[in-house]
């Protein structure tokens, strides 16, 4: 008996989800990125500029992931709550740099003062 090779079983697999292999509605993932965008939203995001676009951009994906679903279509819902997953986690990223960058830049005032310069 011979066994079947990885590449022909992947081959079988993308056959079988071609011929009608229904993908489930990524409810978890959607709900995963909803706790990416409120993070993003109370981590500062809507008060840096480029951050804000990302989070937008994500809320945006989210809509339309949710309207995909709703059409039973998942595949490219799936698709879409991962960007909004990446851009809300992109926008928090934006915003924690932005604010650490006024940190140091505060910190750094504050030590020419304590130079005395």
């Amino acid at each position: 008996m011979r066994i079947p090779s990885i590449t022909a079983l992947s081959i079988l697999a993308m056959a079988c989800a071609a011929c009608g292999g229904t993908i489930p509605p990524p409810n978890d993932e959607w709900s995963a990125a909803q706790a990416d965008v409120g993070r993003a939203e109370s981590g500062g995001a809507p008060a840096v500029p480029d951050a804000k676009l990302h989070l937008q951009l994500a809320q945006e994906d989210l809509q339309k992931s949710k309207a995909l679903m709703d059409r039973q279509e998942n595949e490219r819902a799936a698709s879409l709550v991962a960007l909004a997953r990446v851009e809300a986690q992109l926008a928090l990223s934006l915003a924690r740099a932005t604010q650490a960058q006024t940190v140091a830049q505060q910190a750094a005032v504050d030590l020419q003062k304590a130079k005395g310069n």
